[in-house]
């Protein structure tokens, strides 16, 4: 039989990298509930043809399946926002503001791995700028709560940029916005000339920041991020200014983010506001969001052994007693596992404590237990006395 191989798109996590996104996912469900969201398992399937509007050119990265009987082509889950706003639509009675929490995996084409795995939030039905700052902070709470605490938000409105680029001829929009997106000094001053424009990618101080968004005449961009900086600024948040924020994802209206690390050159996180998706699948209500992509943050968190409670090894007549001894110590709620391979008593102690489990339980008989806390130190006691102690 042939051994199977890697496949060029897979990646195959070990135990204590599943172990790692287990208790992010843990960490997510304790941080959002926090704040008020509700969890919503979502759908793994979408229409391709509703894709196709939500998500633009990112559409062309989708993995798409051909219904045999329908001839429908439908698309793997490919985003998280597009899915949320999909499912509400379908709910018969809401009260706004709706806050959801969700987290599963992305099925994409065209990286090192067609899965991606995230948790994140959305606020459906404020168009509030506190709407937006609670996501970015509960995100960075989020983050805070996982160990990762040098993380810092940058925050940015999609309609800077795409007002400047109106200025152009059509045809050179889609070079003009790849420029600002890759920061490209050169192009940008040919194509608007000027100081302006060209250094908005540059600008780190937040008051000179706020100052530019002023020169462009766009003065409810420059309220709605100073608002937004305020109130970031209040919750502990570090965030700093980004103008030339481009997206992919066509559905953003106004703020947006990421969030960044320094160990790491991609975001570790991002969302923004997108009040018109929801009309692509018969609703209208504004909205707001974002997610940690879990996937990324795996070199940056620290892996921890799973900690167990008991490990019972029965060398008892009858085996019985380990049996009843385990279903007694997890209707206590402790983690116990029970040695099921014929091997010497040593090898099942190495095997018990390299697993974490904090105690190993040696049964001769009811009389006779030795509770082992390392390979060599045990006690013996009695069943009776040993269930007094838990």
């Amino acid at each position: 039989m042939t051994k199977p191989t890697i496949l060029p798109f897979e990646r195959i996590l070990t135990l204590p990298e599943s172990n790692l996104i287990k208790n992010s996912i843990l960490k997510a469900i304790q941080t959002f509930e926090k704040y008020g969201y509700n969890y919503l398992k979502l759908p793994a399937f979408d229409h391709y043809e509703v894709q196709e509007k939500s998500l633009g050119e990112k559409v062309k990265n989708a993995i798409v399946i051909k219904d045999i009987e329908s001839s429908q082509l439908i698309s793997l889950r490919a985003d998280f926002t597009t899915q949320v706003v999909r499912s509400v639509s379908f709910f018969k009675v809401w009260h706004f503001p709706l806050r959801v929490y969700y987290f599963g995996t992305l099925f994409w084409t065209g990286e090192k791995t067609c899965e991606r795995f995230q948790a994140g939030v959305e606020l459906l039905g404020s168009d509030s700028i506190e709407a937006d700052a609670e996501v970015i902070t509960t995100l960075y709470e989020y983050l805070k709560s996982l160990g990762i605490k040098d993380a810092v938000v940058s925050v940015g409105h999609v309609n800077i940029v795409r007002k400047i680029l109106s200025r152009l001829p059509e045809d050179r929009r889609e070079e003009a916005k790849k420029a600002f997106k890759e920061r490209n000094l050169s192009f940008l001053r040919t194509a608007f000339g000027g100081d302006l424009i060209p250094k908005l990618p540059f600008l780190q101080d937040r008051e000179q920041a706020l100052r530019a968004v002023s020169e462009l005449g766009m003065e409810e961009e420059r309220r709605e991020l100073e608002q937004l900086g305020s109130i970031l600024s209040q919750a502990g948040v570090r965030y700093i200014y980004d103008l030339s924020e481009v997206r992919d994802f066509p559905y953003y209206t106004g703020i947006v983010f990421e969030v960044f690390h320094p160990k790491l050159g991609s975001p570790v996180a991002g969302g923004g506001r997108y009040d018109n998706l929801s009309r692509l699948y018969g609703g209208d209500f504004c909205a707001t969001g974002g997610s940690v992509y879990i996937d990324r943050l795996l070199s940056l968190l620290e892996p921890r052994r799973e900690e167990k409670d008991f490990y019972l090894i029965d060398l008892s007549q009858k085996k019985e007693i380990g049996t009843k001894l385990a279903n007694l110590l997890r209707g206590k709620g402790y983690k116990v596992g029970k040695e099921l391979i014929n091997r010497g008593l040593e090898h099942s102690l190495d095997y018990a404590f390299s697993e974490g489990y904090k105690r190993a339980v040696v049964i001769i008989d009811e009389k006779d237990l030795r509770v082992y806390t390392t390979v060599k130190d045990y006690e013996v006691m009695n069943l009776k006395d040993f269930l007094e102690l838990f």
